[in-house]
This record gives C-alpha cells, sequence and structure tokens, in this order.
C-alpha cells in the first residue's frame, strides 16, 4: 500500500468536548466516511497533511456545527485562565 497517499483523516467532536481523529485516509476513504457522518447530521470534517517540516492539518471540508464546538472550546479556555 502507498503510504504516502494517506493525508487525510475524519475529525468527529467527541462527548467530552475532544476531538476523535480517524484515519489515515486516502481521499476518496476519507470523503466516504465524511458523507456519512454528514448523513447522519452529525458535526466532522475532512483535514489534509501538508508537507514541510512540521506537520501542519489544513481543513478540506466540514459540515455540522464547528462554531458551537469552538465557541465552547473559547469559553472552557477562558474560564480556565480567570484567576479564582
Amino acid at each position: 500500500m502507498d503510504t504516502l497517499r494517506l493525508k487525510y483523516r475524519v475529525e468527529v467532536p467527541g462527548d467530552d468536548g475532544s476531538i476523535e481523529r480517524y484515519g489515515p485516509f486516502n481521499e476518496q476513504k476519507a470523503r466516504e466516511f465524511f458523507e456519512v457522518e454528514e448523513s447522519l447530521g452529525g458535526t466532522a470534517r475532512i483535514v489534509r497533511l501538508e508537507g514541510g517540516i512540521h506537520q501542519k492539518w489544513e481543513v478540506i471540508t466540514e459540515c455540522g456545527d464547528w462554531d458551537d464546538y469552538e465557541r465552547g472550546l473559547r469559553e472552557r479556555k477562558k474560564v480556565e485562565l480567570q484567576p479564582q
């Protein structure tokens, strides 16, 4: 199997606020996995590994409510940074 083609993964928000990552996949398998999540009304995104010294993942497409998920992360960080 050509592992150079396995540059895609699918990310899905977990129940505990984490992100569950599935893959690595080739592009076709990532899109098939994504389409299942999308058809179920879930929140998911496909990201692609970009080359270079540091690993950088670029979002290719997404579905669902990532805005609420990202807003929740920012709120949790804000609460953690507040002095008690």
